[in-house]
């Protein structure tokens, strides 16, 4: 897949699928960047930074007003951490939030962010990662399970990390521009277990994010994380809504409108994408034939899997493997 990529981000070497880099608002005052269409995992190591969900919305000039609630929430940050950054002068409007110094922000090929920095110290370090890669990688499904979970909340996910975890993933972080660029017999091994240690270390960092989570929610986002939760297991085996319905005891109806209403997307896109990650990893990795496939994610026969993943991806199985076997 082609992924938009703004100027601050590079292959880690030639031809790779995986991209670093640092962006800083120094000598840029307002820089805004939009990442888009890819497994992007964004770390705030200086300053602040304003984030909004799409890639076309306004972003608020310096000294605009804020709310009170707000302003008490981003000074308690600043006083915090410190912050020297030109960024603490620009106020969010409704529906952005402050990225602070230590935050992890994680996005989905799904999910597009913009990005404001305001100040010279403002400063993010990305790494992003190709999905067709992602998908062919081991240890992408924890990663992404655990992901998914936080689909249904109503702004982008960011994990605030302790001192331990800031430090632990910056270390494996900076290991990416480190990576070999010759031609060494072993340089594609090590970026893959290089990936596969940063998603294993990210998911774990989301499994005690959320554990540590409020025991109490609006009513439509728990329903929703049972269905994603009963989704991750089950999406091989059930592809009818009304199976997630009934073991949540609530109609079918009623989880169309609740799953709508929490993510804008449906019932029938959230398990397709499950679907599909798991069909493009196993059209990579394995050798199982296409109708095998096609039994393992519980579609009737090969014809109705070759039409659901033309309609995923624009290209049929068989093309999708041959293409990733002359890679």
């Amino acid at each position: 897949m082609q992924i938009p990529l703004p100027d601050f981000l590079h292959p880690v070497t030639a031809g790779a699928p995986v991209y670093c880099g640092t962006a800083s608002g120094g000598g840029t005052p307002g820089r805004s960047l939009v990442l888009e269409r890819g497994f992007h995992f964004v770390l705030c190591t200086g300053g602040s930074a304003l984030i909004a969900e799409g890639a076309d919305t306004a972003v608020p000039k310096a000294g605009e007003p804020l709310c009170a609630a707000d302003s008490r929430d981003t000074d308690k940050g600043d006083r915090e951490k410190g912050d020297k950054g030109g960024a603490a002068g620009s106020k969010p409007r409704k529906g952005e939030r402050r990225l602070q110094q230590g935050d992890l922000l994680l996005l989905s090929p799904s999910r597009t962010a913009t990005l404001r920095l305001d100040g010279a110290h403002d400063t993010l370090e990305c790494i992003c990662i190709d999905p067709d890669y992602f998908d062919t990688l081991p240890d992408g499904q924890p990663l992404y399970n655990q992901l998914s979970g936080y689909l249904g909340d109503d702004r982008l996910p960011v994990v605030r990390l302790d001192g331990t975890q800031y430090g632990a993933l910056r270390l494996t972080a900076s290991l990416f521009p480190a990576h070999p660029a010759g031609s060494g017999l072993y340089d594609e091994a090590i970026l893959r277990h290089l990936c596969s240690l940063f998603l294993l270390q990210t998911a774990g960092l989301l499994y005690r994010h959320r554990a540590n989570a409020p025991a109490f929610v609006k009513r439509p986002n728990e329903i929703f994380r049972s269905f994603k939760r009963l989704a991750v297991k089950n999406y091989r085996t059930a592809h009818d809504i009304a199976f997630y319905a009934g073991r949540l005891h609530i109609s079918p109806t009623y989880l169309s409108r609740i799953v709508k209403q929490v993510t804008g997307h449906t019932v029938k896109a959230h398990l397709a994408e499950l679907l599909c990650a798991d069909a493009r990893r196993l059209l990579s990795c394995s050798d199982l034939d296409i109708k095998e496939i096609a039994d393992t994610l519980g579609f009737s026969d090969q014809s109705a899997f070759g039409k659901f993943f033309v309609r995923q991806t624009g290209c049929s199985p068989l093309r999708f493997r041959r293409e990733r076997a002359t890679r």
